[in-house]
């Protein structure tokens, strides 16, 4: 026959911690009889006597001291499981992506996830560099790269072709100085992948990698944007940069794009995937792209 008393094996575990009857009915809130009915009612199941009873006080029997050591260990294992579930539970799914992605395509979005999972609390942290990718905090991360040449796991969600672009003044002096010498001359800003797109698309090109030292270093490619807006350079984008294009404030300077970057799911580094960012995986991978 199954054992069927568990909820009196705690009480047994209190009362053999404690070894008062009225000590583990106040630490149980529970009366003295009910935890003296609970005690009884284990012994008739297991049909041994678990404690002595004294004028005074109780003792153990050597059945007893066995069941506690037993309900101590593995009760105690449950109590700790429980408690890293409910920590899980109730720690919020946090997202990392690049901050241009959850500005031009994740954050309009985000509400539609939010709706159809209420119960699951969101954290979305920004991300810019490789190095952001070991925040031990991050549940699963969108990671803008090029798949081929990464040494981690990643699953490609969408392709990123890109290629560079310049405020209308600064296309008009790639014009007068001729593609190849603008490139030299005026300053390349670097992407997330430092200045590995660069070089691909000088490769791409045709043409020698050799440009200025003096090039602005700016993480996040909205700040990045905006500093090519303001001419401080020629910068790397792909598509999501087309509301800059047909309001004027930015040209495409070469028809010429790189088609070996992706924004790709990174998984985290902790360990496991948590159930939640599994429902958010799901959720992005049938998203339109």
């Amino acid at each position: 026959m199954r054992f069927r008393s568990f909820d009196s094996l705690n009480v047994f575990r209190t009362v053999s911690e404690l070894m008062s009857f009225t000590a583990a009915g106040e630490a149980l809130n529970m009366s003295k009889g009910a935890v003296s009915y609970q005690i009884a009612k284990l012994e008739d199941e297991l049909g041994v006597r678990l404690f002595e009873r004294r004028h005074t006080h109780i003792r153990l029997t050597a059945e007893g001291e066995r069941l506690r050591e037993a309900a101590g260990h593995h009760l105690g294992r449950i109590e700790a499981v429980i408690r890293e579930i409910k920590t899980t539970a109730e720690q919020p799914l946090c997202v990392g992506a690049h901050s241009w992605f959850i500005s031009r395509w994740l954050g309009p979005r985000l509400s539609n996830f939010t709706r159809a999972n209420p119960d699951i609390s969101l954290q979305v942290e920004p991300i810019n560099t490789k190095a952001d990718l070991q925040n031990p905090a991050l549940d699963l991360s969108i990671f803008w790269c090029d798949p081929s040449v990464e040494d981690m796991d990643v699953e490609v969600l969408f392709n990123s072709n890109t290629r560079p672009l310049a405020s209308p003044e600064t296309a008009a002096r790639v014009e007068a100085l001729g593609l190849e010498t603008a490139v030299r001359e005026i300053p390349l800003l670097p992407d997330a992948s430092g200045m590995a797109a660069w070089r691909d698309w000088h490769d791409l090109a045709g043409l020698t990698f050799a440009p200025r030292k003096n090039s602005l270093s700016l993480p996040d490619a909205n700040s990045r944007l905006q500093a090519v807006i303001a001419g401080n350079g020629l910068g790397m984008q792909d598509a999501f940069a087309e509301p800059e294009i047909e309001s004027g404030h930015l040209v495409w300077i070469s028809e010429l794009e790189l088609t070996n970057f992706s924004y790709c799911i990174s998984l985290p580094t902790k360990g496991n995937i948590s159930a939640a960012a599994e429902i958010f995986r799901d959720w992005i991978r049938a998203q339109d792209f």
